[in-house]
């Protein structure tokens, strides 16, 4: 499985208008899921690393 999002990346939910870009700072391929997990810190958010589902995400900027 390919994945479109990378480590570094600043994405936005494109499945829910949070108003929140965060960084991704985790891919991982997640067989409970079926899909692939990536873990996210939102800026504006609880601190935390959360792990949202690659399809709900859009890339703002690539990391370099």
């Amino acid at each position: 499985m390919q994945t479109r999002v990378r480590t570094g990346d600043l994405v936005r939910m494109k499945t829910h208008d949070t108003g929140f870009v965060g960084i991704v700072l985790d891919v991982h391929p997640s067989e409970l899921h079926k899909s692939v997990q990536i873990g996210i810190k939102w800026f504006g958010g609880s601190g935390k690393i959360d792990y949202e589902p690659e399809g709900w995400l859009e890339v703002v900027s690539e990391g370099g």
